[in-house]
């Protein structure tokens, strides 16, 4: 399960990705978070953030995202070049 809120104009938040902890290693968070953003790209939605624990930081990492400079826990998405 993935879940954003957007101003349905220019930012959305990414608030949760769960996979049941037995499925988890299976690529199941990482299609669903491709999913998500492409839709919210699809939408013309482009200031993508989320806030992660410091457990999972390396995963979204991965996805694209950048940790806040200042500490927060917040992330934010930049598209790859």
């Amino acid at each position: 399960m993935a879940r954003a809120t957007s101003d349905h104009a220019f930012n959305a938040t990414i608030w949760d990705v769960l996979v049941d902890p037995s499925y988890q290693g299976q690529g199941l968070g990482k299609t669903l978070m491709e999913k998500v953003i492409r839709t919210l790209l699809q939408r013309d939605i482009s200031n993508i953030t989320l806030f992660a624990d410091s457990k999972v930081v390396d995963f979204y990492k991965n996805m694209g995202f950048e940790a806040d400079p200042q500490g927060i826990k917040g992330m934010f998405w930049y598209p790859r070049v």
